[in-house]
């Protein structure tokens, strides 16, 4: 089975510069799963930022779906490093969304939570978490670890950046933590939508989710590419000009359309000539930086982690020619 584990729907905000009143995604949420099964996804499922209202907006206009099952992408803060991650929890409801909204401010306490419930819950794109400050490695190894699923190939995220979330994992199996590895596009357009997924040998919605719970899963599909990404911000950027002009969902009050329109008129320049372009550039190489260090850190934890076991094997050997 393929299960696209990162999706988002018009129902995701923008919280960067909130008097824009902006969403980073505009896609309708029936239109994303018409997409996604068009795409030869088995299941699906949304993951917007700290809501589950694209999941209950889809299924208030469909009925229950056997194809379908809730999720969210959770936005969260490690108290210990000030670092901030995205963690997505799959197969929720109502109640578990509200405990897991008053438990994100602490990523120890949501995942002491998630374990409690048996909630399959994710580490997302690592990579690009660590950019604005990148804890001790200890520190990330131990959240890391206290997941039961981590996302080791992210559509949207470049390839070096996926490649050291799968060495993390890596780090992580040889002292015996073994994290199922989980893939998916992060769409915010449905221009990408299934071409990432994770697989699992299932059957049906319930074989998937107890696949998924197991860790006998693996993600397939592709890294982000510059050219899908850049057209990918640039319908973004167009969908939000016309929800402002238009205002056919009602996002904006009148006092916040005012304020939203002052902003976008000012910053129009930037959106059509230089921001996307420039503001893409300068993320992948901020990305790029904090990858190279992470990479860094878990070789010199590697060869830590040998020499400790080379050391472990000679004493033993030691001790057997003294016992002999």
């Amino acid at each position: 089975m393929r299960v696209d584990l990162h999706v988002h729907t018009v129902h995701s905000r923008l919280r960067v510069i909130p008097a824009l009143g902006a969403r980073d995604c505009y896609s309708d949420p029936l239109e994303v799963y018409r997409r996604t099964r068009a795409r030869g996804m088995d299941l699906v499922t949304f993951t917007d930022h700290d809501t589950i209202d694209g999941c209950l907006d889809l299924l208030s206009r469909t009925g229950e779906l056997e194809d379908f099952f809730m999720s969210e992408e959770v936005s969260t803060r490690d108290p210990h490093t000030g670092s901030r991650f995205h963690v997505s929890v799959f197969d929720i409801d109502e109640r578990r969304h509200r405990e897991i909204q008053r438990r994100k401010g602490n990523i120890r306490d949501l995942a002491s939570y998630l374990r409690e419930e048996g909630i399959p819950a994710s580490l997302n794109h690592v990579g690009s978490s660590i950019v604005r400050r990148r804890p001790p490695l200890d520190e990330l190894v131990q959240i890391a670890a206290g997941f039961p699923l981590i996302e080791t190939l992210n559509g949207a995220q470049i390839p070096a950046a996926n490649a050291v979330a799968e060495s993390l994992a890596e780090h992580l199996a040889l002292e015996g933590r073994v994290l199922g590895k989980v893939g998916g596009s992060d769409a915010h357009t449905t221009r990408r939508i299934g071409w990432t997924w994770t697989s699992a040998r299932a059957a049906g919605k319930a074989g998937f989710l107890a696949a998924l719970r197991r860790g006998t899963v693996r993600p397939q599909g592709r890294s982000a590419a510059v050219t899908p990404m850049l057209r990918d911000v640039y319908q973004v950027v167009g969908a939000y000009y016309g929800d402002l002009l238009r205002n056919h969902q009602g996002h904006f009050e009148p006092a916040s359309r005012r304020r939203a329109t002052a902003c976008a008129v000012l910053s129009l320049p930037l959106h059509l000539v230089g921001l996307p372009i420039t503001g893409m550039i300068y993320r992948r190489l901020r990305v790029r930086g904090a990858v190279r260090g992470l990479r860094k850190d878990l070789a010199r934890w590697a060869e830590a982690l040998d020499a400790a076991r080379r050391a472990e094997r000679e004493e033993a050997a030691g001790a057997s020619v003294e016992a002999v």
